[in-house]
């Protein structure tokens, strides 16, 4: 994940930093704050490590669509959060809620999209074919194909 969001980092020229932390049982479980030219992504730590790397993959979908809108941070949230910040800073935090919404839905595909990618290119086989057997493997292909019509 650290690798992902060193690429995302790249794309908008702006770092970005992971914080787990312990957020309220109502939710979210995940954050996206944009403060001072760094992204930070806050997810849930009491959970599942597939759903921790979901919850990021979220909030990466939300800043590659440079996702803006969002109500103000709950007092127990911003407390937990970002106790030191000023709080016309904690106005620009961007607690998402509603799940209908179509910034949610195009950070849920765009979670699901990353993560089958990464496990894609993590489950991939690493063997490759031995030199010389691509003729062998030309036959075995042309044999599957063969109808009973056709010569082999």
């Amino acid at each position: 994940m650290q690798d992902l969001c060193d690429r995302v980092a790249h794309h908008t020229g702006r770092p970005i930093r992971l914080e787990p932390v312990s957020l309220p049982p109502q939710g979210p479980y995940g954050l996206w704050i944009e403060v001072g030219g760094t992204d930070y992504v806050f997810y849930e730590q009491e959970t599942s490590r597939l759903h921790q790397e979901h919850i990021i993959a979220h909030e990466l979908g939300h800043v590659l669509c440079d996702h803006r809108s969002g109500g103000v941070l709950g007092e127990e949230a911003s407390g937990l959060l970002l106790p030191t910040l000023d709080p016309q800073m904690v106005q620009r935090v961007l607690q998402r809620s509603h799940c209908g919404s179509a910034e949610e839905q195009e950070a849920e595909v765009i979670a699901s999209l990353i993560l089958q990618e990464v496990h894609r290119r993590t489950l991939e086989p690493t063997w490759t074919v031995p030199s010389g057997s691509a003729d062998v493997i030309e036959r075995l292909d042309r044999s599957l194909r063969h109808t009973p019509d056709e010569p082999r």
